[in-house]
């Protein structure tokens, strides 16, 4: 009889609770909130259906304020024995997402049983290894006993033994060059590994980090019962169960065949021991709800037992999830390095390996339709411009269009290489290198020359390294979207436009990572077609001038032979 009883009362609160969920979806806004785990702060955005910030927020992790257990000066760690080795202790990152659920909550602006879906992403290719997952469970079915303890009880506290390693290896990570030349050799050499995985072997890609720790710490590797990428471990503790790796992270680990959206079985057998087993074979798509959310931030902070949870994915992934409305979108962001994404079919993959990377693409939830995403990153990018700037005597971007305007598109053909800093593309080159029309290396440009020369120079690097990628920049790019700190500056954009022929549109999305997220949670909840996906709304910049475009293919051809002369130059 008890039991019946018991059973009736858990029934009935059941139904109370779908009801209330229901009543809070018709009467209440619904809301989606989207995180970002980055390299130093959490970073989430609160959005309505409408797309409109609710509310925003941001947890640093040096910020003694905030961390007072965990706090991490510039957020990662340096070995002092090693300072190729570079971590995060998984504490900081746990300490911090209760800081923001509790700072989110603090704002008033908003209630957060009202929030129905929640996805994000994490920096690319760190790893956290878990020896256990016995304590998770308690976030899985966490109950408050009574209102002291929800004062003292912290995700710390209930994983405190979960992990058989406490720091992470982070992107930052380059000491695993060693094992690097191992995973290479394994499938043949670097062009075997760019065909099954996307990208040659690099120190910083989670594959050489988890075969480092097999190799150099057996007893932690045997020890460790699953190992995830920082995107999958927040949708972990957010769940409060193991949530699986999604295909666009996971083709930033050199351990995924990114073709068959599947782990390439020879990589895994190079980085370690029954290594599928501790990734787990389950792989899903960006856009796949994977539960609801964990007791625990129901108890603690006030969420709704039914709030679901979307698939997490990496930081640039989620990015141009946000950023591009559909695959014939170029996403550029001038930032300290510059970075560059487009859609490929998987049909166009280059047949050389190259210096960039293909993932996975974000806006596909079809493996039928077998797309990737370009990720290129040009590592001399707003530094460079601004020591340009200050070399030719301007203060700001006002007086750099002054100086842009004394000069003509194609600058009269002198055109400058520069390469402050050891590039990327093109590989391990440093220096600068000016050319005037006639092809001749002169010493140096004229103020007004050189200002136009970085410009002009950085854009059709861009243009040149998706042209050797494959992307159709004629039939299969319709239009570009610019972020950044230089994407207030017209005359630089109305460059970029001449030179690719394309219009350009600026994005306000300064957080577009965790954006993505909550764009994605959106696109899931409400079963959006696969084929549709919501995006920030974007204002044109700058539209191509035909009398333009005609002359920069001209000195695009140009500036290609010479940067072949250059490379060429400096391997002799």
């Amino acid at each position: 009889m008890r039991e019946s009883i018991i059973e009736i009362i858990s029934t009935v609160l059941t139904i109370h609770e779908s009801l209330h969920f229901r009543w809070c979806e018709s009467t209440s806004q619904r809301l989606y909130l989207g995180l970002d785990l980055s390299t130093q702060q959490l970073k989430g955005i609160v959005i309505d259906e409408q797309l409109q910030t609710i509310a925003e927020e941001a947890i640093s992790f040096n910020d003694k304020s905030l961390l007072v257990h965990h706090v991490q000066p510039n957020g990662f760690i340096v070995d002092k024995d090693d300072k190729r080795c570079i971590t995060t202790p998984v504490f900081v990152f746990l300490e911090a997402i209760d800081v923001l659920f509790q700072k989110l909550n603090d704002q008033k602006k908003f209630d957060l049983s009202n929030i129905v879906g929640i996805s994000g992403c994490g920096q690319q290719h760190g790893s956290v290894y878990w020896k256990t997952k016995t304590e998770l469970e308690k976030l899985k079915n966490f109950h408050l006993e009574d209102g002291n303890q929800q004062k003292t009880t912290s995700l710390v506290d209930l994983l405190q033994s979960s992990f058989s390693r406490k720091d992470c290896p982070i992107w930052m990570d380059s000491s695993t060059t060693e094992e690097c030349q191992i995973i290479e050799k394994t499938v043949g050499n670097a062009q075997n590994l760019f065909q099954i995985t996307g990208s040659k072997a690099y120190e910083r890609f989670t594959g050489s980090q988890i075969m480092k720790v097999s190799r150099k710490t057996p007893e932690i590797y045997e020890q460790t019962e699953r190992i995830q990428l920082i995107s999958n471990f927040l949708a972990t503790i957010l769940l409060g169960e193991y949530a699986p790796i999604d295909l666009s992270d996971g083709s930033g680990m050199n351990l995924l065949d990114i073709r068959q959206h599947k782990w390439s079985i020879d990589c895994l057998n190079a980085c370690g021991k029954d290594l599928e087993r501790k990734l787990s074979e389950k792989l899903v798509y960006p856009r796949t709800q994977l539960g609801t959310i964990a007791n625990y931030f129901v108890e603690r902070y006030g969420l709704n037992k039914q709030c679901q949870i979307v698939s997490c994915t990496g930081d640039n992934p989620s990015s141009y999830y946000a950023l591009a409305s559909d695959p014939k979108t170029v996403v550029i962001s001038l930032g300290t390095s510059d970075t560059v994404m487009a859609s490929i079919p998987a049909s166009a993959m280059p047949k050389e390996a190259f210096d960039g990377h293909l993932l996975v693409n974000p806006l596909t939830a079809d493996p039928e339709n077998n797309l990737l995403m370009l990720l290129l990153c040009f590592k001399n990018g707003s530094l460079v411009r601004e020591r340009v700037r200050e070399e030719t005597v301007t203060k700001d971007w006002k007086g750099m269009s002054e100086l842009l305007s004394k000069t003509s598109p194609t600058n009269n053909g002198f055109i400058g290489f520069f390469y402050d800093d050891y590039e990327i593309l093109p590989q391990n080159i440093q220096g600068r290198f000016y050319f005037n029309a006639d092809g001749q290396q002169i010493d140096d440009l004229e103020p007004a020359c050189k200002a136009r020369a970085v410009v002009e120079s950085q854009f059709l690097a861009k243009r040149l390294y998706l042209q050797r990628a494959n992307v159709d920049l004629n039939d299969h790019v319709d239009r570009i979207v610019v972020t950044g700190g230089a994407s207030v500056n017209t005359d630089l954009l109305q460059i970029l436009a001449d030179i690719f022929a394309k219009p350009v549109y600026t994005a306000l999305a300064p957080n577009s990572g965790a954006l993505g997220g909550a764009l994605r949670a959106i696109d899931v909840i409400n079963q959006k077609p696969n084929s549709v996906s919501s995006t920030v709304e974007c204002l044109v910049a700058a539209k191509p001038r035909s009398e333009y475009t005609v002359l920069y293919d001209d000195m695009f051809n140009r500036y290609a032979k010479l940067e072949d002369k250059i490379v060429k130059g400096i391997q002799q």
